[in-house]
């Protein structure tokens, strides 16, 4: 028994003794080769860095063998490649003249000036025309192309002009005498324009986007004065040049028939936000935009005839004994009132800067010489326009006419109040503006103009229907002759026509009452006043339709004003 057990033990010993040298050996192995496979185990293997027993599912698997230690995947030799790499990268790019973020190397304004040279002709604005008048263009064309290109009239200019003021100045008559047609509405009421309207004037070298503005109204009463006012702010943003429009009176002192009676006045307020008297007029917040806008203004003195008619200067007794009126060219330009002579000193006070302050009468029509010099001076980068005869017709000039002391300006110095730049829209186009927006104008020009002080402003015209599809009907029938050669025109039924339908909305029912009129006379007349514009305006017979609705309190209406347009 004893020896069995001597025996035992010393079989037990041998076993633990191999297995010691077994494991000596493969821990001598691991050192110089990491990817020798431990021996298997009863129990689950045990990770040296925790317990990560685990990641194995089975006793006998064994960890994933560690990557090969070798001279490549150094830490040190690694981090020194990508160092290496990413500085040869950047001299490529700097090489390249790129920043270290990928994109280019800011230029100098002067190298990129003289790279858009090197790289861009001269842009002229328009493809040379084909047809000549004469032999003798041909030639100068051919023979002096490149002088051409470089002559200070060869740039195409166009530039965003904005007509600023306060209510009832005058703009929008001053907008269709510059544009020689009627497009917006304009009547002796405060605040008719309630949109920002775009007319549009294109000659062979210039483009002018004019657009005319509602009345700068001081503090809005409800959200239809504040969504025309936003229509302001928006006009201003984008304006390249400014045209501001003042009367007469503007930083004068008015009198008026009656002071004491201004209690009816105060209900005019309201609408047209006028200022007091004495001052400007423009709220300081526009004087200080128009100040530092760095964009040029012309000041336009409107109405200069009213106050040639207050003084007596602008009538003449005839030899019948009747008195009749002077033609402004030779009473108001030529012998320039006290009054407007103050305004524009006063303007110019203001604005010293001012590119020019000039009177005119724009309700005298596109012939006025106020507006002719106005105009001249915006198209003087045509080659047919003398912006000096023009201005020459206003008379003797006056000191604060222009800037810096001027009593003239030439081509060259109102041509570069435009920026330079192609033109916006096609040669034909006129306004942005759509028929049943012309024609819902029309009707409220006729309301403003039939109705009383307040209940215009109270009034909204809207076109429901609008149907052309007679308007072109009968324009390639020929006219008949009978046995007499007497020519009998077509049939009524196969004239043009155009057929309107419109409602006018109201805030409460006694308006309602008002425009309608005792036995519908009002709306009658109405009707037929708007009828005659209407087919003036579209050169074809219209058939009117007038409804009126009440639409309680839609000038607060943020809804209603979006589909009305106004916000």
């Amino acid at each position: 028994m004893a020896l069995k057990l001597t025996a035992y033990a010393l079989t037990v010993t041998c076993i633990l003794l191999t297995r010691a040298k077994s494991t000596t050996a493969n821990a001598s192995n691991n050192n110089n080769n990491n990817n020798a496979i431990p021996p298997p185990s009863t129990s689950l293997s045990f990770h040296p860095r925790g317990d990560k027993s685990h990641h194995y599912r089975h006793a006998f698997v064994a960890p994933p063998p560690k990557p090969l230690a070798s001279a490549a995947y150094s830490p040190s030799k690694q981090n020194q490649w990508r160092i290496t790499q990413q500085q040869q990268r950047l001299s490529r790019i700097v090489l390249a003249g790129k920043n270290k973020y990928g994109g280019e190397n800011k230029l100098s304004q002067e190298e990129l000036l003289l790279e858009l040279e090197s790289k861009v002709d001269d842009y002229e604005g328009r493809i040379p025309s084909k047809v000549v008048d004469n032999d003798d263009a041909t030639t100068t064309a051919s023979t002096a192309s490149s002088s051409s290109t470089s002559s200070p009239t060869s740039p195409h200019r166009c530039a965003l002009v904005t007509i600023l003021g306060l209510p009832n100045m005058g703009k929008s008559t001053l907008l269709n005498a510059l544009l020689s047609d009627d497009l917006a509405i304009a009547t002796s009421r405060p605040q008719t324009t309630r949109h920002a309207i775009l007319g549009v004037m294109t000659t062979d070298r210039v483009q002018l986007c004019l657009t005319d503005t509602p009345g700068i109204i001081h503090s809005p009463a409800y959200q239809l004065q504040e969504g025309m006012m936003d229509a302001v702010k928006g006009a201003v943003k984008d304006a390249d040049v400014f045209l501001v429009v003042v009367d007469v009176y503007s930083g004068l002192e008015k009198k008026k028939d009656g002071d004491d009676d201004d209690d009816d006045d105060d209900d005019d307020d309201d609408e047209d936000g006028t200022a007091t008297e004495g001052d400007l007029g423009l709220p300081e917040e526009t004087m200080m935009k128009l100040r530092q806008a760095y964009r040029p203004v012309i000041v336009c003195v409107n109405k200069v005839d009213l106050v040639a008619d207050d003084d007596g200067d602008n009538i003449v007794e005839q030899n019948n004994g009747e008195k009749k009126k002077k033609s402004p060219s030779s009473s108001v330009y030529v012998n320039t009132p006290a009054k407007a002579v103050q305004t524009i000193q006063k303007w110019r006070s203001a604005l010293p800067d001012a590119f020019a302050i000039l009177p005119t009468c724009a309700a005298d029509g596109p012939n006025d010489p106020g507006v002719v010099a106005l105009r001249s001076i915006l198209l003087a980068n045509d080659p047919n326009v003398d912006v000096g005869s023009a201005i020459r017709g206003l008379g003797r000039p006056l000191p604060a006419m222009f800037a810096a002391t001027k009593n003239m300006i030439s081509n060259e110095e109102a041509r570069a109040i435009l920026p330079v730049g192609p033109p916006l829209y096609h040669p034909d186009f006129f306004t942005d503006r759509t028929d049943r927006f012309c024609a819902s104008e029309l009707i409220r020009e006729t309301l403003f103009e039939n109705l009383g002080k307040e209940l215009p402003y109270c009034c909204e015209v809207r076109v429901e229907t609008f149907d052309e599809s007679e308007r072109y009907a009968g324009e390639d029938d020929e006219d008949d002759e009978d046995l007499y050669g007497v020519v009998k025109s077509n049939d009524k039924k196969n004239r043009p026509l155009v057929r309107i339908g419109a409602m006018i909305l109201v805030e409460r029912d006694s308006q309602k009452g008002i425009v309608v009129g005792k036995g519908g006379q009002k709306i009658k007349d109405v009707g037929v006043e708007a009828r005659g514009k209407l087919e003036e305006f579209f050169g074809v017979k219209v058939f009117l339709d007038l409804r009126v609705k009440v639409d309680k309190n839609w000038r607060n209406n943020k809804d209603k004003l979006k589909q009305f347009g106004y916000m």
